[in-house]
């Protein structure tokens, strides 16, 4: 009567099942084998984007109850607050005392380290421009710097298929409003397509994202305005990856300069899924 459920982890589903494909066709089909195994290392790259879209579920969670507690704060003596039950009241005000600054992205708790102003800056985060349609869950998100010749470089060389499963953020990195407004309205105008279906998405951060650069040490024996430039440009990096890791299963960090092939997505998307299958069937080393 009593059914017995067994959780199989994935990195033996992906042992287990070509032996028993095996069985099931008497012969040895190693095409059929391969194919299997790279489905089953999508599946697994799939269910670690799908943990950190729940942790981030969880942060949006405390971020809604911050609204609420606001709410409360400016209502909690108000007649409507009084005629709830007591123990609505109580749950209210305990989610309230939860109270977090809400922003577009999240940056990991080093920043309090070596980003400390983000701390006082609550708007730090929020984007000053964005124009976005919500693509999600896509296999690969593009981060490129605002080069239209690199768009139609890479919109040329993706099929239809290819263009449903991947995400362009198109990163403006100018901290005046004028300017960003006139280069995203210009790609918005020529891209009008791929902007409409959600293909392409553009981002900027808040001039207040960026520190003061008068206390910078002198690296490699560069000039004051090159490390300036490459410090600069590790934030820029640092935000597209905060703002796209819960956009998709993989990130790619374009240059500007780059020329794509036919086919790339594909290429680099079974690049990936193959070093994440060689990653699952390497065994645990202790260090």
């Amino acid at each position: 009567k009593n059914k017995l459920a067994v959780i199989v982890p994935t990195k033996i589903i992906s042992f287990i099942l070509p032996i028993l494909l095996i069985f099931y066709h008497g012969t040895i089909d190693f095409s059929l084998i391969s194919e299997w195994t790279k489905r089953l290392a999508e599946l697994e790259s799939n269910l670690e984007h799908y943990k950190s879209m729940y942790r981030i579920k969880q942060e949006d969670v405390i971020i809604l109850s911050s609204f609420l507690g606001l709410l409360t704060n400016i209502s909690i003596n108000n007649t409507y607050f009084e005629n709830l039950s007591s123990d609505t009241q109580h749950v209210i005000k305990n989610i309230s005392n939860k109270l977090t600054a809400p922003s577009s992205v999240r940056l990991p708790s080093i920043q309090q380290s070596f980003l400390p102003h983000l701390i006082q800056d609550t708007d730090a985060l929020r984007p000053a421009y964005l124009l976005s349609k919500g693509r999600k869950d896509v296999s690969i998100v593009l981060g490129i710097p605002s080069v239209k010749s690199t768009l139609d470089n890479l919109l040329t060389n993706m099929n239809e298929e290819e263009q449903n499963e991947t995400l362009i953020v198109v990163f403006i990195a100018e901290t005046d409003f004028e300017y960003v407004q006139l280069v995203a309205k210009e790609i918005e105008i020529r891209f009008s397509h791929y902007v409409a279906c959600g293909l392409i998405e553009i981002l900027s951060p808040s001039p207040s994202y960026y520190p003061s650069w008068k206390n910078l040490k002198k690296t490699l024996n560069d000039p004051v305005e090159r490390v300036k430039w490459r410090s600069k440009q590790n934030l820029d990096f640092a935000y597209m990856m905060a703002y796209s890791q819960s956009k998709g299963t993989f990130y790619v960090q374009l240059e500007d300069d780059i020329l794509a092939k036919t086919g790339f997505i594909t290429i680099i998307k079974n690049f990936a899924l193959e070093k994440t299958e060689n990653c699952s069937k390497a065994p645990i080393s202790h260090i």
